[in-house]
């Protein structure tokens, strides 16, 4: 797809409502972290390659289905398992496909949610129980004194 789309665009918060996050951004980022904590781990390159690969393209049927917003995700979670077989369906179209073990689905949910609390935190929007949480996630993953070092 050669458009984008702005993250973001339901928060409260003006300011990270209107940070100019995009999908492209946040999928480098999320590209970046994964291969941060892949060489932290020591992954053998193919399965690094594909969680690379994973975490570059994890959010492009965002850019035919749009981006759900987070508090639409937690007050119905039928419209989660929806949106996710939509997810499926736009990805096969666009010829995406990995295929990550349970681990390195871990690693690229917490490389997902860590860009989102490093980005809301850069415009002053913080939450203390997503912090504990993915310090949990990172501890469980290994990962516990990088993921310290990245968020201070």
């Amino acid at each position: 797809m050669t458009h984008d789309v702005n993250r973001w665009h339901c928060h409260p918060n003006e300011s990270l409502r209107n940070s100019g996050d995009t999908i492209n951004r946040h999928q480098a980022r999320v590209a970046y972290m994964c291969a941060t904590f892949a060489a932290e781990l020591g992954m053998d390159v193919e399965r690094e390659d594909e969680l690379h690969f994973a975490a570059w393209n994890h959010d492009e049927a965002e850019k035919v289905i749009g981006d759900m917003p987070g508090p639409a995700k937690d007050r119905f979670p039928v419209l989660v398992a929806e949106y996710a077989a939509a997810e499926k369906i736009v990805l096969a179209e666009m010829g995406l496909h990995w295929d990550l073990t349970n681990f390195e689905t871990a690693i690229l949910h917490l490389a997902d949610k860590l860009d989102a609390v490093l980005w809301a935190r850069k415009f002053g929007v913080t939450d203390a129980h997503d912090c504990d949480k993915l310090q949990s996630m990172a501890d469980d993953l290994g990962l516990g004194e990088i993921v310290r070092g990245i968020m201070g």
